[in-house]
């Protein structure tokens, strides 16, 4: 096992009157046994002019894993004190995908055998 791990950057279009949800996609090396996530930074603005934030809300955290792919989901929040989600908010949250990635399978070589030989197996004695 080793551990491993990437970043992934989401970015949230302005939108009003609902939390954002975005799911990426982060590839690996091989097969990942588990996953974590952690924000790593982001950058939050309401689209119109200042405003008092009442509630800001990030989370991230790993959606499923699928072969050597984690899926990350991060729900976004920016609401001002109105008391509704109705300023139109935007930005960006940069997560890292912290991951177990499984060893490479090993491989034997195939077994050739030369022209006009044999492979014979040895009885054992009882």
């Amino acid at each position: 096992m080793a551990i491993d791990y990437r970043m992934i950057a989401f970015g949230f279009g302005p939108v009003t009157g609902r939390e954002q949800e975005l799911v990426g996609k982060v590839p690996f090396g091989g097969p990942v046994l588990r996953a974590e996530t952690a924000l790593q930074g982001f950058d939050s603005r309401f689209q119109e002019g200042d405003h008092h934030v009442h509630a800001h809300k990030i989370d991230t955290g790993v959606d499923r894993i699928e072969d050597s792919i984690v899926y990350v989901k991060v729900r976004y929040l920016l609401r001002d004190s109105s008391g509704d989600i109705d300023d139109p908010y935007w930005g960006a949250v940069w997560v890292l995908v912290i991951a177990d990635v499984a060893p490479p399978k090993l491989r034997l070589p195939t077994l050739v055998r030369a022209k006009g030989s044999t492979l014979r197996r040895k009885r054992s004695k009882t």
